[in-house]
């Protein structure tokens, strides 16, 4: 498996650094360098062979510069070469468009760090399968080499030519079993229209003539089946429960293709466990919530022996839980792609705090995960407040601007849920709570509030609202959620606190937060993200 991955001058990566766990989920923004990193990877262990041919200008981030992708693995993986074996712990690529055209892919050896080539018998040792996001499943269903189907087909062949000791005697007795079938589908079983009979005697005709006088002439025969590889075709067929119908996989919707394309992914990952590494853009298209949250589970199984690295923008393939297997990438200033991510928790950390962590995320307070910036709030008398604020008089569309209002549950929500932003590397979040009690971790709320990306209610929402506004007339009984909301949209903007400003410039402000250097500079451990 991977346990490094060094990207510099690929695409719009400038250089980049990410250290994947069995199951990896790149996360960020469109154009952030999600797929970049899969196809960085693909360049060097893929299927293809990187050569010169493959050096194209759109490749490099700065084409005056390098590409360099190195590649490190967990175990050593043993590779012959010549009469030697190598233990080869890295793979590394170097390309250059000057001064010269070149592209050199190597092996590096423990034994004197030696660079080996890279050959067929590394490939099929250590191999990455790479699904884009345009996903076709008729590439995937041609029997060959370089598809799913075509290198578990091989496998069953080639495990049944060992079964029976002699291929030549598997094939004499595969022929004979062949006959009937054969006869069968080749009967000339109509005169008057065209049959297989007579395509293949007209194809037989014309092969022997055209090849007369030829030195090597040859005869054709031709076959319902494949004799040096019986697996060679394969046809899935679906049949809907609604109806007898019966379809041809390919003929069916986008939907219904991709569903079978993952299975034929998970088929590969389960049998092939522990021989393969993944790379799949957004498994959740076309996929209903539920069949995501299947999905993910399924990920996490086939982890425990494969390594699967995907790139998302859905909540349902995000775990805070699992939050150590969250690689978060976003775009700086000049325009490049660079890893945030702060060390949350480990695997070990994360078991211990998983009941906590399970009472405090959900699906909608997973967008923090994705949004390109964060507003903390204690409630859903606050996420009312915001929304219709920033609709009603900002005239802001937060979706839009990329903006996720999270609700956490209580004041002391807020904490665990600051905590969490500083850990994952997220630096654009804002927070708003009650002043009404005290809970542990103050000081993660009192450096939002030094640092001016915080604004603390005294003693609470509704008090502070009616000592700004004389005709609000809040109480903290009743349907608060439609007292907040009727007084948003009643509220004259010149009675608008100007106290919310603050929140205005977060939302509107490119800059808001890129850094933040509150008096808890230093990095802030696992307790603190479990208040």
């Amino acid at each position: 498996m991977i346990k490094k991955i060094y990207i510099k001058n690929f695409r719009s990566i400038k250089e980049l650094k990410i250290e994947p766990n069995n199951l990896c989920a790149l996360v960020g923004p469109n154009s952030a360098g999600k797929t970049n990193v899969l196809k960085a990877i693909d360049l060097v262990i893929g299927e293809g062979w990187t050569t010169k041919a493959k050096v194209a200008r759109e490749l490099f981030n700065d084409p005056d510069q390098e590409i360099v992708i190195d590649i490190e693995f967990t175990e050593d993986i043993p590779h012959s070469y010549y009469s030697e074996t190598y233990s080869v712990y890295r793979v590394s690529l170097r390309m250059n468009l000057y001064p010269n055209l070149s592209c050199e892919a190597r092996l590096h050896a423990r034994e004197n760090d030696r660079a080996l080539y890279v050959n067929e018998e590394f490939k099929k040792n250590c191999h990455f399968i790479y699904f884009p996001s345009s996903r076709e499943l008729s590439s995937q269903m041609r029997i060959s080499n370089w598809t799913l189907l075509g290198k578990l087909m091989k496998i069953i062949y080639d495990n049944y030519v060992n079964y029976y000791t002699s291929e030549e005697d598997l094939k004499e007795v595969f022929k004979g079993l062949m006959l009937a079938p054969k006869d069968f589908l080749e009967a000339d079983f109509d005169q008057n229209n065209i049959t297989f009979h007579k395509f293949s005697n007209t194809f037989d005709k014309y092969c022997k003539l055209n090849s007369a006088g030829i030195a090597n002439s040859f005869s054709p025969e031709l076959n319902i089946y494949n004799l040096n590889w019986f697996y060679k075709t394969l046809q899935i067929s679906v049949t809907e429960s609604t109806s007898d119908k019966t379809f041809d996989c390919e003929e069916l919707g986008s939907g219904m293709q991709n569903l079978i394309l993952l299975s034929i992914f998970q088929t590969y990952a389960e049998l092939m466990g522990g021989k393969v590494i993944f790379g799949l853009e957004e498994p959740e298209i076309y996929l209903y919530p539920q069949a995501q949250r299947a999905l993910y589970r399924n990920f996490q199984k086939l982890s425990e022996q494969s390594q699967i690295l995907y790139t998302t923008h859905c909540q349902n393939f995000v775990d805070a839980a699992r939050a150590y297997e969250v690689v978060m990438l976003k775009k700086d200033s000049n325009g490049t792609s660079c890893n945030i991510r702060s060390s949350f928790m480990n695997k070990m950390q994360a078991e211990k705090e998983r009941f906590k962590i399970f009472t405090q995320f959900n699906t909608e307070r997973n967008e923090l995960f994705f949004a390109k910036k964060v507003i903390l709030v204690e409630g859903d008398t606050e996420k009312m407040l915001i929304s219709t604020i920033c609709g009603h008089h900002w005239q802001l569309d937060l979706d839009s601007l990329g903006v996720s209002v999270i609700e956490c549950g209580g004041k002391a929500g807020v904490v665990y849920f600051t905590g969490v932003c500083k850990l994952l590397g997220v630096t654009q979040y804002f927070g708003l709570w009650d002043k009404d009690k005290d809970v542990e971790k103050e000081g993660l709320l009192k450096g939002m509030l030094s640092n001016g990306n915080g604004y603390e209610f005294d003693p609470n929402l509704e008090a502070f609202i009616n000592s700004k506004d004389e005709e609000a007339k809040l109480s903290s009984s009743g349907n608060k959620i439609k007292q907040i909301h009727d007084w948003v949209i009643n509220c004259h903007p010149e009675n608008m606190p100007s106290e919310f400003d603050a929140l205005k410039k977060f939302i509107l402000d490119e800059g808001a937060n890129q850094e933040q250097t509150d008096h808890l500079s230093e990095e802030p451990n696992v307790k603190e993200t479990t208040a």
